[in-house]
């Protein structure tokens, strides 16, 4: 029976008159409706993170070889951005997460000219731990070893999310999940 009703779901889509359009058409209108739903999932996955025109949070993080980095967004800009950064990307991970491990070496191919990369690790139980992280994914980056008091100030629930903030620290976009080179690329590019 249950394929019997299979075949009445296959019959039915090749029914669809938009079915008998040229490629042409069809193939746009799909690939609109797939960048609709994506875009639809992507705000619901980041739904509870800060809002974008949000200012973001400040904080003093300090990075595996025990520098301090103070991320202000006041006019004195702190260490953070350099007057040649005009955006800066936040990228959250945590030393266990499969996604965090597949997607952080793409943050080494965005180009950084105008942008500024800091990885930041959550949810890790030894600086040791993050260190074998970076080295097992790659990642040539500066990273920086969050708190439990950032993760909250960011409203961080998943990995990895990031944030893309310009020189003046509103969030210009937000999400949670994997991403690739370009599509990061496309939102630090965006505004």
């Amino acid at each position: 029976m249950s394929s019997n009703v299979f075949q009445k779901l296959s019959d039915a889509y090749r029914s669809l008159p938009y079915k008998q359009w040229p490629r042409t058409v069809r193939w746009p209108l799909e690939l609109l409706l797939l960048i609709l739903l994506f875009s639809l999932a992507s705000s619901w996955v980041s739904r509870h993170m800060l809002n974008t025109d949000d200012i973001a949070p400040t904080a003093v993080l300090m990075t595996l070889d025990g520098q301090s980095i103070k991320l202000d967004w006041s006019s004195s800009h702190g260490d953070l951005p350099s007057p040649q950064t005009s955006r800066t990307l936040l990228y959250f991970f945590a030393p266990w997460c499969g996604i965090c491990r597949v997607s952080m070496p793409g943050l080494n191919v965005i180009p950084t000219d105008n942008l500024r990369i800091y990885a930041v690790a959550l949810d890790f139980n030894t600086q040791e731990e993050v260190e074998q992280f970076v080295t097992d994914v790659g990642y040539e980056g500066t990273v920086l070893l969050g708190t439990d008091r950032l993760r909250d100030q960011f409203q961080i629930r998943g990995y990895p999310s990031y944030y893309v903030i310009d020189d003046q620290g509103k969030i210009r976009h937000r999400d949670q999940g994997l991403s690739t080179p370009p599509g990061l690329w496309l939102r630090t590019h965006s505004f």
